[in-house]
Parts: C-alpha cells; structure tokens; sequence
C-alpha cells in the first residue's frame, strides 16, 4: 500500500500536521467508522445483535495476542495502562521487606502504583536515567538485590523517547529471578514484541496513542503460568467461569486472564481497537517500524540542520517514535501554543517540545511544522 493509502486511513492529515501520538492519537478511520457502525446498532437495535459484539472482542483479543505473540488466554481488556500496572502492583503477594525496582522521569502510571507498596513496608529502588534519558541496564542490574520481586520499566521513555531493550532485561530478570512488567504503550504499534522472546511476565497498553485506538480499551498481557499468582483485585460478576449463571453462585475463576474483567467491557472501544490493529497488522509492524525511522531520521536532520538541539537519542536500539528538542531561544510553551495555530500538533514535556510522528506522515508534515517554528521566531 503506498504512502498515500496510508494517510487516507486517517482523515487528521486534511487539516493537520499531526505529531502527537506520544500523548493522544487521531482515530483511523477504520476505528471511527466501526464505532459509529456499533453506536448505530445499539440505537437501532439495543442489546439484540450483543452476542455478535461480544464474538467480535474475541477476535480482537486473538489479534492483540498476535499483536505480542502471545495467546488470547493471557489477555485482558482493561481501562487503561494505570489500571494493569496497578493490577500487576496490588495483586503480587508483596510483603514487607521485598523491593522492586523502577525508573526515574517516568511517566506517573509507573510510578505511583510502586510507591504506593511502600505503605506495605516494600522499597522501592528508582534508577535514575542518564544522558539522553538513556536508562543503563548495568544501573539497573546494580539495583537489584536478594529482595527485589519484580522490574518495572516503559518500553519507550515518555519524554526522552530512549528505548529500552526488552529482550535484555528480559533476560536479566529471568537470571535474578526477577519478574517482569513493561508499560508497553509508548512502543507498541511501531516496534515488534514478543512477550515469550522478551521473557516478559506482565505488559499493560491503552490503545490511544501508537495504536491509533480510541482511549478506555487497553491490552494488558499476563503470563498464563503467573494467572494464579496474580490475584484479581476488583472481582465482579464476570470475573468467574460460569458467568452467565447468574442464579447459580460458582465463585470459580476461569483458567485464562479474563478473570481480570470484572463486569461489562468498552465494547465499542475494543472494536474500534481491533479496526486500528487490523489496519496495521495489514502494513506490518516491521514496515511501521522502518517508515517511523525514516520519518524521525528526517525530522531530527532538520531540526538539527534549523539549530535546534535534539535531545534524543538516534542510535540503533535506542531510537523511538518520540523526538524531544530545543529550539533555539524558544520558550517551549509558547512555541507549542504557536504551533497549533498553525494546525501543527506537538507536546511539551520535561521543559522540551515532542514531536511524534507515526507512520503516515511525511516530509510535508515536517515542513509545516519547521514552518511554524520559524515564524514563531519572526512574530
């Protein structure tokens, strides 16, 4: 499918530079038209055709576990990414005197379900990030210790955009006898994972930013060998086996990660998700991959070449989909503010602007925004 095939899946491109996908993504138009085919039918029709909903969130699951190589019995539909992480945080068996690790200048959801365990009497060890955001898995390794339970780490760094090798640490948590849960939603959409390869044990993403989906509908993945490790802690109506008896009582949960949903689902966000996921299971996550390192490449070669600092790192493995920078003698703030009038989306973030482009812009996207950039110099 040529270029531009891809930016007629996403009517955003009539009007806008769009380079905010770090934060909140246009819908694809496909995750659009299947939420108004969905709100059409239950207006129409109410809950008739709701067991054909309901077989379509189970093709959805099948294709979110494609998506991380994994089964569909070792996914849940939550809320959001928060709600797995703090799943993954609440329902270890943590005990006074156990550590995990985790990694400073996250984003809160990865932050704050960890510190909340220190009332339990758990430490919390923060390995702090060092140029370029860059997260050292030496660092990392020297923070653990016969205490730590489990690391905790985004995949792609809100604000630096530095990478993290998952196999690697991996890896190493497998050694240490570590487990391991990745906020996988900065990355996810644009990079391969494989949990199995990965040796990940817990990965939480909500659908709206790389994954072009609507907010409310994430993925949160549970290794099917920890399912009975992780106690459920919000237990509902369908969190047990036999959910459609509901006059007979059987307080039994079903032997996959479905016993994590608690009570009806955002049926229209996850079908409006599995519309987004069939669009890039379509172009491929190794094409998004390569066409989101092209168009960062160009982006930051012009900015580089305009004056500005690129804070992030473009080496192999580290590079993302997130470019931070600095323009020069800019205020950050105003420059963004500046920008959307220009119809030019970006983000500020940790006292830097953040573009981040997806797979379908293009060079005339970048020329719009260093457009609005110069003239906020001029003005």
């Amino acid at each position: 499918m040529p270029t531009t095939d891809y930016r007629a899946e996403f009517p955003v491109t009539r009007e806008w530079a769009f380079f905010n996908h770090a934060a909140v993504a246009p819908l694809s138009k496909r995750a659009h038209e299947r939420i108004l085919e969905w709100a059409a039918d239950v207006t129409n029709h109410g809950n008739v055709r709701e067991a054909e909903w309901y077989r379509e969130v189970e093709a959805v699951r099948a294709a979110s576990a494609r998506l991380i190589a994994a089964v569909p019995e070792e996914i849940a539909f939550l809320k959001n990414t928060s709600e797995g992480l703090a799943l993954v945080a609440e329902g270890l068996d943590f005990k006074a005197g156990d550590s995990v690790v985790i990694v400073g200048r996250e984003f809160p959801a990865n932050v704050y379900p960890w510190l909340h365990l220190e009332s339990c009497g758990v430490t919390v060890h923060v390995v702090q990030p060092g140029e370029q955001g860059r997260v050292n898995i030496d660092d990392i390794a020297a923070a653990m210790d016969g205490s730590t339970r489990l690391l905790s780490i985004s995949f792609v760094q809100y604000a630096s955009g530095f990478r993290s090798n998952l196999a690697a640490l991996g890896r190493l948590c497998r050694e240490r006898n570590v487990l391991f849960c990745v906020d996988a939603i900065q990355g996810l959409g644009v990079f391969p994972v494989d949990v199995t390869a990965m040796q990940i044990d817990f990965l939480a993403a909500d659908g709206h930013k790389w994954l072009v989906s609507p907010e409310g509908a994430a993925i949160f993945y549970c290794r099917s060998e920890l399912l009975d490790r992780l106690r459920p802690v919000s237990v509902g109506w369908k969190s047990v086996a036999n959910y459609g008896s509901f006059a007979q009582l059987d307080f039994r949960f079903p032997p996959t990660a479905a016993r994590f949903e608690c009570g009806s689902l955002n049926v229209a966000g996850i079908v409006a998700l599995g519309a987004s996921l069939q669009l890039l299971e379509e172009v491929g996550i190794p094409e998004i991959e390569q066409r989101v390192n092209a168009v960062t490449d160009l982006l930051t070669q012009r900015l580089a070449a305009a004056g500005a600092n690129v804070y992030s790192s473009r080496q192999p493995g580290e590079w993302s989909g997130i470019v931070s920078f600095e323009w020069p003698d800019g205020d950050p703030r105003r420059l963004k503010l500046h920008c959307l009038k220009r119809q030019v989306m970006i983000s500020y973030r940790d006292g830097r602007l953040r573009a981040s482009p997806h797979f379908y812009n293009n060079a005339a996207d970048i020329d719009a925004l260093l457009d609005a950039l110069t003239s906020a110099d001029a003005g």
